[in-house]
């Protein structure tokens, strides 16, 4: 991942090729209310693979840059796996909230979302 200033606007480039504007790290930081940059490069981590969580769990890509759903998607599994690093047990498990759910199932189900285009192509 590059950065264009320290603590503004940190893009991931795996996430520039997906989309056309990327989410921002201090976006993320800011619904985590994370204050510090001690994380950042895992935090970039985690926004890369829940953008291609959502889009894997959906089989669709978002209408255009900025869509806020499909956005909130990513914010929300990036958070729940931001807070919950911690080993599965036996006795302790973490599922995914039922508000990320919803937002999922409504991608996944919603006509407003192309098809995933790379779909039937494995994964670079």
């Amino acid at each position: 991942c590059s950065t264009a200033s320290p603590r503004r606007r940190t893009r991931c480039a795996s996430w520039s090729r997906r989309r056309a504007e990327p989410m921002e790290l201090e976006r993320f930081k800011t619904y985590a209310r994370i204050d510090h940059a001690d994380e950042d490069a895992l935090i970039e981590a985690m926004l890369t693979a829940a953008d291609n969580a959502v889009r894997d769990m959906t089989g669709k890509d978002p209408p255009k840059a900025g869509d806020e759903l499909f956005d909130m998607a990513v914010l929300q599994l990036a958070a729940h796996w931001y807070e919950n690093r911690t080993p599965v047990t036996d006795t302790a498990t973490n599922e995914v909230p039922f508000t990320l759910q919803v937002l999922l199932n409504h991608i996944a189900l919603s006509s407003r979302y192309p098809e995933k285009e790379d779909a039937n192509e494995p994964d670079e």
